[in-house]
């Protein structure tokens, strides 16, 4: 999810749509790839055909072809996949979806009552860091709404919602010390 934009829309005052946006072109034409690879595999899975075909020896029902076709259209949801996370103030629902293409999948949950929103820093193996953006509810228990290799995004996305939801903001991107953004 990091690395993409995000975008805040306000819909009539009451709903709140958080997305990725759309995958960047490169990202469209290596899930088409990925996708098509598998479709090709599937076929030679289930109907015997053969890129390079030899007598006496069929690769019908060849399960590592099939594990192969499942590899790849693994790897086509991975880079065509997006997330949405939609917010209903009127009747206090919430719904994280992830879509690859026009396949949605996630279902409205009620939305507790948020205490604050807060900003923080996660490391990555390379040294770098993820900005997470999470709702933070029953004091302790939370769930991340955006993610970020940009500290601004982060903060531009907690900004809007907090603002939006009117609860405050916590930075809590570095260790121990922890201060309400204002």
């Amino acid at each position: 999810m990091y690395g993409l934009f995000s975008l805040v829309e306000v819909m009539k005052e009451e709903k709140i749509i958080i997305s990725e946006g759309n995958r960047p072109f490169w990202q469209s034409v290596t899930a088409s790839f990925f996708f098509t690879i598998s479709v090709i595999l599937m076929a030679m899975f289930f109907f015997g055909y053969e890129v390079f075909p030899s007598e006496g020896v069929s690769s019908r029902w060849d399960f590592g072809v099939l594990w192969l076709a499942i590899a790849c259209a693994s790897q086509g949801v991975l880079f065509s996949s997006v997330k949405r996370v939609f917010f209903d103030l009127d009747t206090k629902r919430y719904k994280v979806q992830h879509s690859v293409g026009p396949v949605c999948v996630g279902q409205w949950k009620t939305l507790p009552e948020i205490d604050y929103v807060s900003v923080f820093r996660q490391p990555k193996s390379d040294g770098h860091y993820i900005f997470e953006t999470n709702l933070w509810y029953q004091k302790n228990k939370h769930f991340n709404i955006y993610e970020s290799v940009d500290p601004e995004l982060a903060f531009a996305m907690g900004k809007s919602v907090a603002q939006k939801l009117n609860i405050d903001l916590l930075n809590a991107t570095t260790p121990n010390n922890y201060f309400w953004v204002k």
